[in-house]
C-alpha cells in the first residue's frame, strides 16, 4: 500500500479511485495528552506538535488534523490579515506544527488543516466579505506551503450560493491543486466532501477521504477513536 500522503495526493488528482485515507476529525482531544488547558495547547507549537504526534501514535490514523477552525482566526486577534494571523496565536502554532509534522512524519501521514470558510470568517471577524475572502485564501496558501495535504473548509450551510464565496473558493482550490493538495468542504454543500462515518458505527465501505461525521470533542475517549480508525479500515 502506498504511504498515506501519496494516497492523499492521488485522490486530490483524481487518480486514487481505490485509495482510502482514514482520519477522524480529532484535534482538541490531543490537549488531554499534553495535560494543558485547551487555550494553552492551541497556542503552543511545541505542545501541539508533541500531543498530535502522540495522538497519532495511539490511534494510528492515516493522517493528523493540524488545525480545526474553532475560532482560531478570530483568536489570533489581528483582524483579516492572513500574514499577521500566520504569525499570531493559534494560527501560528498550527502552522508551525504542520511544518514540523511534515518534516518528522514524511510521507507516512496526510496532514489536514480545517479552516473557517469565507462566509463564517466575515461574520466572526465582523468584516466585509472581500476582506474575509482574501484572508481565507491567504491562509489556504500558508497551510499548503507548510505541507498540508487537505484543506477542509468549515463554513455556513448554503454559503456557496454567494458569488464572492465561489470566487474565493475557486482561488483556494487552485492554490491547493498547485501544491498537490485537496480542498474539501464540511457543511456548505458546494464543495466535494469526505465520506462521513459515525464515531459509534464506522464502516469499511468508503473510498477517498474517510472522516468522522462530527468534530470529535475534547473529552472523547482515545480508545474509542482507535476503534473507529480500525473499523473504518475494516480491521
Amino acid at each position: 500500500m502506498k504511504p498515506a500522503r501519496k494516497r492523499a495526493q492521488a485522490i486530490a488528482k483524481g487518480r486514487g479511485r481505490d485509495a482510502r485515507v482514514v482520519v477522524p476529525l480529532a484535534f482538541e482531544v490531543a490537549a488531554r495528552i499534553s495535560a494543558r488547558p485547551l487555550d494553552a495547547f492551541r497556542n503552543d507549537a511545541t505542545q501541539l506538535t508533541n500531543a498530535l504526534t502522540e495522538l497519532h501514535g495511539a490511534i494510528r490514523a492515516d493522517g493528523i488534523v493540524v488545525a480545526l477552525a474553532g475560532g482560531m482566526e478570530r483568536d489570533a486577534g489581528v483582524g483579516p490579515d492572513a500574514a499577521a494571523m500566520s504569525a499570531s496565536g493559534p494560527v501560528a502554532a498550527s502552522l508551525e506544527a504542520c511544518r514540523r509534522l511534515r518534516q518528522t512524519q514524511g510521507e507516512d501521514v496526510a496532514l489536514i488543516a480545517g479552516l473557517t470558510g469565507p462566509s463564517a470568517l466575515a461574520r466572526e471577524l465582523d468584516v466585509a466579505p472581500q476582506a474575509a475572502a482574501d484572508c481565507f485564501t491567504g491562509l489556504v496558501k500558508a497551510f499548503c506551503d507548510a505541507g498540508a495535504d487537505v484543506v477542509l473548509v468549515i463554513d455556513d450551510a448554503g454559503a456557496g450560493a454567494d458569488a464572492a464565496w465561489q470566487a474565493a473558493v475557486k482561488t483556494a482550490d487552485n492554490i491547493a491543486r498547485f501544491h498537490q493538495a485537496c480542498l474539501l468542504g464540511l457543511d456548505d454543500g458546494s464543495l466535494p466532501t469526505p465520506v462521513r462515518q459515525p464515531l459509534d458505527a464506522p464502516a469499511a465501505d468508503g473510498l477517498g477521504f474517510i472522516m468522522t461525521d462530527t468534530v470529535v470533542p475534547a473529552e472523547a475517549d482515545i480508545e474509542r477513536l482507535r476503534l473507529w480508525v480500525a473499523g473504518a479500515r475494516g480491521e
